[in-house]
């Protein structure tokens, strides 16, 4: 689903990310940014909802994870 402004609205990334990093044993949102080929900064500020999870990190982690991105837009949108 896209917002006004034509963004995917997705909007509690947390789960998502915490799922990550269970699922390869990570301590770190440092470790996850690594495996997702971004910064720290960028994982940290989307779960501070500073900014939104964008299409190519939605992408990134599909391709990292072979997780479908269907799986991954309905864990952000989860509660």
């Amino acid at each position: 689903m896209k917002d006004k402004n034509g963004h995917w609205a997705i909007h509690m990334p947390n789960k998502l990310f915490d799922h990550l990093r269970e699922m390869y044993g990570m301590k770190s949102d440092a470790q996850l940014a690594y495996l997702l080929n971004t910064r720290a900064p960028v994982i940290s500020r989307i779960r501070n909802g500073a900014l939104r999870i964008t299409p190519a990190l939605i992408i990134e982690i599909h391709e990292q994870t072979n997780m479908p991105i269907a799986r991954i837009k309905e864990m952000c949108d989860e509660k």
